[in-house]
């Protein structure tokens, strides 16, 4: 039976982790946890625990030292089997055309008012149309403090709640899936939405292909997986320093966009400051280094701005399940769409993505 140990050595050991979050969720005795959130680390001898400062820039999680398998031989396996950056994952890259399968690909924007909207708000109009017909029970999303820029997992129980929490999120600080365990093992929804970069989808793909039984409560939770086009995230301590070092306050910041090889950050005064994607690889978190999915090939719905003028967000459906909620909000007056989207955009983005990783190799 696989344990934490091999996770740690397929995937923490190898600089492949992600930081979704997945392994700390699904984890049955919160054996696994995150700097961030303890700035601590567990080390045991025969007799006895202790905690130690631990490496504030360790980008995996940690163990507490009481996983049952390995002190126990208790039969788990659930935070090795939940990680798609396993030797053997479910989750494969196309190697021909890196945009995956799509039933349509359409530009859209939302009808209703969303205040901090990312482009066409597309997410958070799907979403809120599904709260209001009762489709979903709640909706895993990152929220941010709009004073420092620090991003956290979010439940989202109704429309006002996905409404307050848009716009997306470029920074890293903590786990997206850390809310998993809350929404299926204390609050027991049932008809869950996942947004995310298309790590944490995959995290999720993974799940749901897993047989592993102490996974099967999380797996039979999901309903619906939206992926945000990604080319890679920061870690927010590292990005806050540098933006404060060139006079730029956290609350000066209206939004971020990636856009055309720079990434754009947007003032409330209107200004916009510029950054070549290449001059903050130093800012990026290692486990970007080694994704190849821009879209979020195993979504149901993958949103982006790129391949749409602004205003409008680009909407890739990969199946009948994400059509039925994506034509649900537009027959209920949430969305409008038209089908001119420069999908040569998306794919010249998408081959970009793969051949960093292929110079990593």
């Amino acid at each position: 039976m696989k344990s934490y140990k091999n996770l740690k050595e397929e995937v923490w050991d190898t600089n492949r982790c992600s930081g979704c979050g997945a392994c700390v969720a699904v984890c049955p005795v919160n054996n696994l946890y995150f700097v961030e959130e303890s700035p601590v680390k567990f080390e045991c001898d025969e007799c006895s625990c202790i905690l130690i400062p631990t490496d504030m820039t360790t980008e995996h999680p940690i163990s507490a030292e009481f996983c049952k398998t390995v002190v126990y031989d208790v039969p788990c396996g659930s935070c090795y089997d939940a990680c798609p950056r396993i030797k053997k994952s479910s989750i494969t890259i196309p190697k021909k055309d890196g945009l995956g399968n799509i039933l349509k690909a359409v530009k859209a924007k939302s009808l209703i008012e969303i205040k901090n909207a990312q482009n066409g708000g597309v997410v958070t109009a799907i979403l809120a149309n599904a709260f209001e017909e009762g489709l979903i029970d709640g909706a895993l999303v990152m929220i941010d403090d709009k004073f420092t820029l620090e991003p956290k997992s979010y439940l989202s129980l109704s429309k006002e709640d996905v409404i307050k929490a848009a716009g997306s999120k470029y920074l890293w600080k903590g786990p997206i899936l850390k809310s998993l365990k809350t929404a299926v093992m204390e609050k027991k929804l049932k008809k869950l939405a996942v947004v995310g970069t298309p790590c944490v989808i995959n995290a999720i793909t993974q799940i749901m292909a897993s047989d592993n039984d102490l996974l099967k409560p999380f797996k039979n939770a999901i309903r619906l997986k939206i992926a945000i086009f990604c080319f890679e995230t920061y870690d927010y301590n590292k990005m806050i320093k540098k933006l404060k070092s060139e006079g730029i306050e956290p609350w000066e910041i209206r939004k971020m966009d990636i856009e055309s090889g720079k990434l754009k950050i947007k003032l409330i005064n209107g200004d916009v400051v510029e950054y070549k994607l290449k001059d903050l690889e130093d800012l990026m978190r290692s486990g970007c280094k080694v994704c190849g999915d821009f879209t979020g090939l195993t979504s149901d719905i993958s949103v982006g701005n790129v391949g749409s003028e602004e205003g409008y967000s680009t909407v890739l459906i990969r199946n009948k399940w994400g059509e039925g909620f994506f034509k649900r909000a537009v027959c209920n007056g949430y969305l409008t769409y038209d089908e001119d989207v420069d999908l040569e955009a998306v794919k010249k983005l998408s081959e970009l993505k793969k051949s960093r990783v292929k110079k990593q190799k």
